[in-house]
């Protein structure tokens, strides 16, 4: 795992992302195994508390509410979780039409163009297919690698 300037937020903040990386991830209305792996992983990632991260997951069955937690977060926060949040979306192999929706929601609340949205769900597709070729570098692979 890289380091990531999502270690660099407020205590406050890392709450927020990660509240934020689980409506995106119910967004399509259900939360698969990889989308939490994602999230557990970001929240790892955030060195975030474990009793935060036990209140945290109680998000995962009611969400808090969306257009509130947006106007608590500042554009910068706001910019980190889109990063985070389409890999997220993709986790599960696809992004469904509620995750782009509500992805292109954060980005204008955080004043990134659809240009710069788009720029960034193609890096995300490449990412997914260097990892794919790092487990093929260790003859690891996974089922999907082959279709990327």
């Amino acid at each position: 795992m890289f380091p990531d300037s999502i270690q660099l937020l407020s205590e406050n903040g890392r709450k927020r992302h990660a509240n934020l990386l689980i409506i995106i991830a119910g967004a399509d209305g259900e939360l698969v195994r990889e989308e939490i792996a994602a999230i557990e992983s970001a929240m790892g990632l955030m060195m975030i508390h474990p009793n935060v991260r036990t209140e945290l997951r109680s998000q995962f069955a009611d969400p808090i509410d969306l257009d509130l937690l947006l106007k608590e977060m500042d554009a910068a926060e706001l910019r980190l979780a889109l990063k985070n949040g389409a890999i997220v979306a993709a986790v599960d192999g696809e992004y469904d039409n509620n995750e782009i929706l509500l992805l292109k929601k954060i980005a204008a609340t955080a004043g990134v163009s659809d240009a710069r949205l788009k720029q960034l769900l193609n890096w995300v597709r490449n990412m997914w297919k260097l990892e794919a070729k790092g487990r093929q570098i260790v003859g690891s692979p996974m089922q999907g690698d082959d279709s990327q």
